[in-house]
């Protein structure tokens, strides 16, 4: 038996290796141990000013390439860099972030078929699953929530999972404020749109969030 057992081992790691699936890590330039680096870059999204353009945050790579037959000065939507707003006194993250501008990194854990990033969760479903990373959610800031806002100057965007030791692309903050945002999500607890869960959820907590694989 354990001749038959030694034999498919050997088989088994001779074959090619195929699967794999890809995840961002928002917020860190290097991937988990648990996966391996397709390429790193920093995020960008629309201007906070502007309706048009995408409402997805994307990991732009450090050296882009350019097709020699791409058309110039034609119609166009704005990709523009994205920083945190996570506020001076607020200890969310262990490195400085406020104002300072968001990397990114795009992995691979291989022959993993499936990923999933959880909101409100600290930890993946079962033993089955990988924890690849885990933060907060981010996405765009609800100008209902502060009135120093201007309403219809803010739109949406998706929401990511942060990590939660988050770095930053540059040593100081940003001195403007164009550009897109990045602020911490939590649930509504009262009013209109309440979620009518809470308890369990807390309408003064930031959510967390995990990416997890297998």
């Amino acid at each position: 038996m354990y001749m038959y057992i030694l034999e498919w081992t050997q088989l088994s790691n001779s074959l090619p290796k195929y699967g794999g699936v890809t995840f961002t890590r928002w917020g860190r330039k290097s991937c988990p141990k648990t996966s391996k680096l397709i390429y790193n870059g920093q995020m960008a999204n629309s201007d906070y000013r502007t309706p048009g353009g995408g409402s997805n945050y994307l990991c732009l790579p450090s050296d882009p390439e350019y097709d020699s037959y791409a058309p110039d000065n034609v119609p166009h939507s704005v990709l523009t860099r994205v920083w945190y707003e996570t506020q001076e006194n607020l200890n969310a993250f262990p490195n400085p972030t406020f104002k300072h501008l968001a990397p990114c990194a795009v992995c691979e854990s291989d022959q993993r078929v499936t990923k999933v990033m959880i909101p409100a969760a600290v930890r993946c479903p079962n033993s089955d699953w990988v924890l690849e990373y885990k933060g907060y959610v981010m996405s765009m800031v609800d100008t209902h929530v502060d009135s120093t806002f201007v309403k219809g100057e803010y739109f949406s965007t998706s929401y990511v999972c942060v990590d939660q030791k988050a770095e930053s692309l540059t040593s100081k903050p940003n001195t403007d404020w164009s550009g897109s945002h990045i602020y911490l999500s939590r649930a509504q607890c009262t009013g209109a749109g309440a979620l009518g869960r809470c308890p369990p959820y807390k309408s003064g907590k930031a959510l967390s969030c995990v990416v997890c694989t297998k």
